[in-house]
């Protein structure tokens, strides 16, 4: 009797192949079938096999039907169905960077020098630039099975023989990659290793030797046509772009029987280039030394290639779509790849080499600017230490974690771990784990969080109830004393590998006091044990918990004697006080952490836990939003912790503030009755520490060195980039230019206004430049500019009283008196000082 259910897929991206492999290792082990049908379109599929998976062309929400049939299918199918919903999805997010927006844009240089270019999509900012290696990729299956045709076939049993040798090395070889890979490119070659191992794809090679009488060869390269013919008559692009991978791994199968001869040779990256292929294969992408490929223009790669994903990992510049790249680009001719705007420029001459070094010289500032806000101390402006942390969950986000400029480990989420795995790491795997965690860190704090799982976390190797609301039901530390085995072998692991740095430990999902003694209790048994056996550990850890039940917060000062340290949950604090399911969207809109209940239960919490000598962090998503760090800061929070991309504008925000100010703000906001009410609250509290910061030296030049008009607006669009006025200079530059393109800024007396209002700006700013030489702005009047004046206003109602900035401003410039002085000026303060007078 088989047991059945549906549900919705949650992908954005569709069932292809990274989460599909992802499936395949859930339901591997499980003895028995299970068949997955695409209601939409009457697909049926094999779980376990992830190219069957994929051809399914299972897309987001479509209604999809599980049947399961075998030995314990109702514990697993319970087990499944919170994998797809729950676990599925935060597997994906992770796996996947941000792809960047369409379209390209075109600089003003470019078109006025009527260069040679062609254009693509965005899809690795920067820019490279250097000479073309031009890749000839990708393979003709017709014409290959032609070739293979009226070749002689071994025996059946001899050819499926060399197949399946094949395979073996080929799976032998990615799994010895992926023991040198992290992140993004683990979770391609992982892709690979499923296609390669996929029960589908094997068997219709089988088949075909078997049955149709072919050679190994001839049989993989028509069971790789038929597979990527399903795929391209797929609705997703994502899906149609995974054509390459099961190209990929044929092309390296068809290598180990010996068919270099018939297929595209593997590519010779022998010095620092641009790559320019119609598509590029994964593996030919990781088998380039990194420091040889400066730049990639595609002509079919997909945003969502796992190419491109980790071209954007490496920071590679890379341009995708574009047409004939490889036609109408020639090998070794010099090419600039502007990956931010999406842009190919072939044979640049000097004024377009001249803008782009201005551009290079540009990203290093940018560059640099960010390693400076890493570097930043977690302070405020007066003096107030707050420890920013970073959110984990394995070793290798450590490294990353540091040079994003984290201080500490604020959450180290262990259970991560557990996920596809079999059986319980044991003590000795976890002490190795943890000891190596703690040597990486360099005296940096890590806080481990014990096991947090339940029913809304299944793991393979623990049997856990199903529950109608595990959210709220048995999980985190209420289930260590029915598996207890398991919380002994990770609090003794722990407290052995503390001997070699300061870990901390902290334990999920308490709400009574009682439970934390119970918890202190057993530590200290572990101790004794330890101490009895004759093994080092640190017996002075500091223990902590999650306050994410509001019980601890109400509770904080009876609780703050039995811990170290408190963290806020706030991803489960947040729905379980305002009774929402943070997975519902129907109730989205209760997440609300500006609202004035939950800042009032937070500041009761963190005032009660002070009083004890206690300190309180965060480590909830809402940590890393850099708007909301003045509230922070003024609810007493001594920790910050985040995905550690967010540090940088943190520590810059934070660097900012003064703790009164921020003190001050939440006690207005605790005054509120709805979050908007706090938001427009904070939107006021932003304005007015920007409201005399309209100009500030940073955006004064007094030597511009500019040969033109499209280096002048260049100029201006990376001083407010630099400044943090403006977030994509790219798309701010094309705005001035749309206004110049208007009515020329150029007013007379030597002086040009350049200005817009655009959605890129942050905040209301005027910069200045004086022209080392004039130049000819290409207008009416014809007159040379030697003095800029440039307004970046933002979009929106907010800021209407903003834009009689350039009225105001207009009317002053109109004196010859004030052009003088500001042409007089000698430092960027005394240009500061005129402006702000001219436009209070």
């Amino acid at each position: 009797m088989a047991v059945e259910f549906t549900f919705e897929f949650p992908l954005p991206l569709g069932l292809h192949a990274r989460p599909a492999s992802f499936i395949q290792e859930k339901c591997q082990n499980f003895s028995g079938e299970i068949v997955w049908e695409n209601l939409r379109n009457g697909r049926k599929a094999d779980a376990k096999s992830v190219l069957s998976l994929v051809t399914s062309d299972t897309q987001h929400r479509d209604e999809c039907h599980i049947v399961i049939a075998g030995d314990g299918e109702k514990e697993f199918a319970a087990e499944f169905k919170q994998f797809l919903i729950q676990e599925l999805p935060l597997k994906e997010e992770a796996a996947l960077k941000e792809i960047p927006a369409a379209g390209a844009i075109i600089p003003r240089i470019v078109l006025d020098e009527k260069e040679v270019c062609i254009t693509g999509q965005p899809a690795s900012s920067g820019i490279a630039q250097g000479k073309v290696f031009l890749l000839k990729s990708g393979v003709d299956w017709e014409s290959f099975l032609a070739g293979e045709e009226g070749k002689k076939a071994l025996s059946a049993e001899a050819e499926k023989e060399a197949f399946l040798k094949a395979v073996s090395e080929i799976q032998s070889e990615i799994k010895q990659a992926l023991s040198e890979k992290s992140g993004v490119e683990k979770n391609i070659l992982q892709a690979h290793l499923a296609i390669a191992s996929d029960r589908a794809f094997i068997s219709r090679v089988e088949e075909l030797i078997e049955k149709g009488n072919s050679t190994a060869a001839a049989a993989i390269g028509q069971a790789a046509k038929e597979f990527s013919q399903l795929l391209l008559q797929a609705k997703s692009q994502y899906l149609r772009e995974r054509m390459a991978d099961v190209g990929d791994v044929a092309l390296r199968l068809l290598e180990k029987l010996g068919c270099e001869r018939l297929i595209p040779p593997r590519a010779e990256l022998k010095e620092p280039a641009v790559v320019v292929a119609e598509d590029l294969f994964p593996s030919d992408f990781l088998s380039f030394k990194p420091e040889f490929v400066c730049g990639l223009v595609l002509e079919k790669a997909g945003q969502t290639s796992h190419t491109l994903i980790m071209a954007r990992g490496r920071g590679i510049p890379a341009v995708t779509g574009v047409a004939e790249a490889s036609r109408l680009i020639r090998p070794d001719e010099e090419v600039i790849v502007d990956g931010t705007r999406g842009v190919v420029v072939i044979s640049p001459g000097e004024a377009v080499r001249r803008y782009y070094q201005k551009e290079l010289e540009t990203e290093r500032l940018v560059a640099e600017g960010r390693r400076k806000k890493a570097q930043l101390p977690g302070m405020t402006a007066d003096g107030r230490k707050i420890e920013i942390a970073a959110n984990i969950g394995h070793p290798e986000e450590l490294r990353k974690a540091w040079q994003d400029g984290a201080e500490a480990v604020g959450i180290f989420r262990t259970e991560l771990l557990l996920y596809g795995k079999q059986v319980l790491p044991t003590e000795e795997d976890q002490y190795q784990l943890y000891r190596r965690v703690a040597e990486e860190a360099e005296g940096r704090p890590i806080i481990l969080r014990t096991f947090d799982i339940g029913g809304d976390k299944p793991i393979p190797s623990l049997s856990l109830p199903q529950e109608p609301n595990p959210f709220l039901g048995y999980r985190g530390i209420r289930i260590y004393q029915e598996h207890y085995e398991m919380f002994r072998s990770q609090v003794r692991a722990i407290l052995r590998a503390a001997v070699h740095g300061p870990l901390r430990i902290m334990f999920p999902m308490v709400a009574l006091v009682e439970e934390v003694r119970w918890l202190r209790e057993q530590v200290q048994k572990f101790c004794a044990e330890l101490k009895a056996e004759g093994v080092p550990f640190n017996s002075e850890i500091e223990i902590g918990i999650m306050l994410e039940i509001p019980s601890v917060a109400m509770l904080a000062d009876k609780f703050a004697p039995e811990v170290d340290f408190f963290s806020v949950g706030s991803n489960d604090l947040i729905q379980y006080f305002f009774a929402a399911d943070r997975g519902n969207p129907r109730v989205k809109y209760l997440n609300q952490p500006l609202n004035p209940a939950l800042l009032r239960l937070l500041k009761q919490a963190i005032d009660l836990a002070h009083a004890e000598g206690k300190w309180v962090g965060l480590c909830g998503e809402i940590a890393g939003d850099s708007r909301l760090t003045p509230v922070f800061v003024g609810m007493g929070f001594d920790e910050l912790s985040m995905s550690s991309g967010f540090i940088p504008e943190v520590k810059a925000v934070l660097s900012g503030l003064r703790t009164e100010e921020c003190e001050q703000l939440v006690a207005e906001a605790m005054k509120a009755a709805t979050a908007e009410d706090n938001a427009k609250l904070l939107d006021r509290f932003y304005q007015a520490r920007f409201s005399e910061e309209v100009i500030a030296p940073e955006l004064v030049d007094l030597e511009a060195d500019c040969g033109s008009k499209a280096e002048v607006i260049q100029r201006v669009a990376a001083l407010f980039q630099l400044s943090g006025r403006v977030s994509n200079r790219a798309a701010f530059e094309l705005a001035l230019w749309k206004r110049e393109d208007d009515v020329a800024t150029e007013i007379g007396f030597g002086l040009a206004i350049p200005h817009c209002q655009s959605g890129e700006v942050r905040t209301p700013s005027i910069a200045l430049l004086r022209l080392k030489q004039p130049v000819d702005w290409q207008s009416k009047e014809g007159q040379p500019v030697d003095l800029v004046v440039a307004l970046a206003i933002p979009s929106g109602e907010k800021v209407r009283q903003k834009l009689q900035l350039l009225p105001k401003l207009s009317r002053k410039l109109i004196h010859e008196e004030f052009r003088e002085a500001l042409r007089q000026a000698r430092t960027a303060d005394e240009v500061v000082h005129l402006i702000k007078t001219a436009t209070d």
